[in-house]
């Protein structure tokens, strides 16, 4: 039975009352949650005609901004979305990847009969996907992502790939892509990463300003604005508005154990878990998932010199080099990253999320867990899905290992104490 259109759009309401509920006194986040609502709003959704449509975040929106696109990005996360996918993909099918395609299906939805889609191959979903979209007459780019970075014709048939796209996206937007453009589009895309980078970064030491969940929509909000140069505008403001606040506010530094989120990743409008963190008294630092690494994409000044075909192929090289999707066989680049945010000290726990059917998550896990357990950080595993009948379940485990945090915090605390009570007591005996 298919949902009703007040229930399908109910889930990104609440969240996003719940969120501005949260955060209301910070005027500038307005501006997100109203990109969020223009983008899952009824009324607006039967207006939007997308030109070029990417699934998911695997591909360099630098080379289709160069080609004068505005990317629209379909990365899941709705649960209402699942419910139109029924037909078409077996029941066990990851909800991302369920969410995508109902998105696609969705009756009084957006216009994508003018679309060329671009379709990243990160896992078998994804080209069962893309193979039924080709079917029904839809124009697709297909993408496949070499799984292995050490094989030295992988970057090389990335950098065609890249090369073959950006000259179908531009036959398809009736333009042609030039140095200046390219130049052009990076220098907008680096400064919205830039931005972001330095929003995470203030926030994070915010003493609660702003919450956890409130990052994480910000963060997805890039993949939902339909202007790049306003929406990093916006986040500058917020950041100076946060920065302002911790000066001037009587701000309360958060003391609840520290946890960054792993796995699978967390999608507007489900946002259960980072819910779920903040109810039973965690703060989430950071979430890494398949996205995070491209913020720290910087382009050398050669990089972009050259013909246009060089520089393509550069910003094609540096992105494969940083991406960090379930593609790879193995994903060295993200142990490196966690292995460095966890030598910065202050990462008591990791809440590894896994969405059911995304078992390539679960092939990373091992080699995580040993990493962590050498610097005494718990791992907690948590599988579910789209759906909401299992919160109050995981809510009970969560709060388990909350208190296990907890205890392991006190635990050192006593430590050092007795550390400092001997020292004392070795210093009046001499």
């Amino acid at each position: 039975m298919k949902e009703t259109k007040t229930d399908a759009y109910k889930e990104y309401y609440d969240t996003l009352n719940q969120i501005w509920h949260d955060n209301h006194k910070l005027s500038q986040i307005k501006y997100f949650l109203d990109t969020m609502y223009d983008r899952c709003s009824e009324d607006n959704k039967n207006n939007i005609s997308p030109k070029i449509v990417v699934l998911g975040t695997s591909i360099p929106e630098e080379l289709i901004i160069a080609a004068g696109a505005a990317p629209y990005f379909i990365i899941g996360g709705s649960l209402s979305s699942i419910s139109w996918s029924d037909e078409f993909v077996p029941r066990d099918t990851d909800p991302v990847s369920r969410s995508i395609l109902g998105y696609i299906k969705q009756p009084s939805g957006a216009d994508f009969s003018g679309s060329l889609f671009i379709i990243p191959l990160i896992s078998d979903s994804m080209r069962k996907i893309a193979y039924e979209l080709k079917e029904e007459g839809q124009e697709v780019f297909v993408v496949d992502i070499p799984p292995n970075r050490k094989d030295r014709n992988s970057t090389l048939k990335w950098q065609k790939q890249m090369l073959a796209m950006t000259e179908k996206i531009a036959s398809h937007m009736n333009t042609k892509v030039t140095k200046r453009s390219l130049n052009d589009a990076v220098k907008r895309v680096s400064r919205a990463r830039r931005a972001l980078l330095d929003f995470l970064s203030v926030s994070r030491k915010s003493g609660g300003i702003i919450t956890d969940s409130a990052r994480q929509l910000i963060s997805n909000s890039y993949y939902f604005t339909s202007s790049l140069d306003d929406w990093t505008d916006h986040l500058e403001l917020l950041t100076n508005e946060i920065i302002h606040l911790s000066v001037s506010a009587d701000s309360i530094p958060q003391d609840h154990p520290g946890v960054i989120i792993l796995g699978s990743p967390v999608i507007f409008p489900n946002y259960k878990i980072p819910f779920l963190i903040k109810d039973i008294g965690l703060t989430a630092l950071d979430t890494v998932d398949s996205s995070t690494l491209k913020n720290h994409i910087v382009y050398k000044r050669k990089a972009m010199r050259g013909s246009r075909e060089r520089i393509i192929s550069n910003i094609a090289a540096v992105w494969y080099d940083y991406d960090a999707s379930s593609a790879f066989i193995k994903n060295d680049l993200l142990f490196t990253y966690v292995s460095w945010l966890v030598k910065k000290g202050d990462i008591e726990g990791v809440v590894y999320h896994v969405l059911k059917g995304q078992i390539e998550y679960d092939f990373e896990l091992e080699r995580f867990e040993a990493m962590l357990s050498k610097h005494n950080i718990p791992v907690f595993r948590l599988e579910t899905d789209y759906q909401y009948q299992d919160v109050e379940q995981l809510r009970i485990r969560m709060e388990a290992f909350s208190e296990m945090l907890v205890q392991n915090r006190y635990k050192i605390n006593r430590q050092v104490h007795f550390r400092s009570g001997d020292n004392k007591e070795v210093k009046a005996a001499s």
